[in-house]
């Protein structure tokens, strides 16, 4: 049984001190996104790269990961699309944003530091495998869906995107993530068996521990960032169901429909229950629409996880 407490003081306490350091103004506003850079560049790649280096995936079935996983984030990106539609009448490229609201766990971030501090490098072998196509799936449908739906306010059809230049798109700006060459030079290195060298794992193993406690830190300063803007309630109702109904179906799909190995499904479940994700607002941004929808989604999300999340770490432990 995890020590809940134990566990979860510390991840919320170090968000809480990200978010004090911008509000009390002992860091100027810039410093979140510096932080944040450099997390994502150095200490979180070389952890991910660790950790896929020291197990071979090539010995695990990802494909069950990936159907149980996926098919619980089309359920909610739908549910989270109707929601604001009846209930808040959205239209056009807003839901598409509602349904990534809902649906984009902050993986990263929130969910690498606390399923490695639950289950250690062996619980982070599955995350590090869905987040392997986690993003470019994401951002794929994502761009899929609000250029469909210009399209269709435009008196034009799917048939009319244009499908290579958007694939493009995506994986020109995968290809400058750091967190991407972590992924692939880690898998690589555990497919093959090699040793990560010695000198080389002196450095690893001396910027590793700061990967987590940054990470946090800088998600905290994130959250002073976004805020709350304009109408909360469908953000109020698309944080409900991202850290309430995703993690259930989750468990559900995890433990009983398609039954994997407890210690990988409660790993799925613990990802599942994360926030936003940080990129649902960098998506809105881009196309230029739901930023209210985003920003709410990622801060009460949050807010919310500080008892959400603790229930269903006791559920999957």
């Amino acid at each position: 049984m995890v020590d809940v407490f134990s566990l979860v003081f510390p991840i919320f306490g170090l968000i809480a001190l990200g978010y004090g350091l911008l509000a009390s103004k002992l860091l100027p506003e810039g410093s979140g996104t510096i932080l944040s850079k450099f997390t994502f560049m150095v200490p979180i790649p070389l952890l991910i790269f660790r950790a896929l280096a020291s197990n071979d995936p090539a010995e695990q079935a990802p494909w069950l990961i990936w159907i149980s996983y996926f098919f619980c984030v089309a359920v909610i990106w739908l549910a989270a699309m109707l929601a604001v539609r009846w209930g808040f009448s959205r239209k056009g490229p807003a839901l598409v944003i509602a349904g990534v609201s809902a649906a984009f766990s902050n993986t990263v971030l929130f969910g690498i530091p606390v399923v490695s501090g639950a289950f250690g490098d062996e619980g982070l072998v599955p995350v590090l495998i869905l987040l392997s196509i986690h993003l470019p799936v994401m951002m794929l449908v994502t761009s899929a869906m609000v250029e469909g739906f210009a399209a269709k306010e435009n008196g034009g059809g799917l048939g009319q995107l244009d499908w290579w230049g958007m694939i493009k798109r995506v994986f020109f700006s995968l290809g400058k993530n750091p967190i991407i060459y972590g992924i692939l030079a880690g898998g690589i290195w555990g497919v093959f068996g090699w040793p990560i060298p010695y000198l080389a794992g002196l450095v690893i193993d001396r910027v590793v521990p700061v990967a987590l406690p940054l990470a946090l830190i800088s998600m905290g300063m994130g959250l002073r960032h976004y805020g709350l803007r304009g109408n909360i309630a469908p953000g109020f109702v698309l944080a409900l169901l991202k850290v309430l109904a995703f993690p259930a179906l989750c468990y559900w799909v995890t433990f009983f429909v398609l039954p994997m190995d407890p210690l990988w499904a409660a790993a799925i479940v613990l990802v599942s229950a994360c926030p936003t994700g940080v990129n649902a607002y960098l998506l809105a941004e881009q196309f230029e629409v739901g930023h209210g929808i985003a920003a709410n989604s990622i801060t009460l999300s949050v807010l919310m996880a500080f008892v959400a999340f603790p229930f269903w770490l006791v559920v999957v432990s």
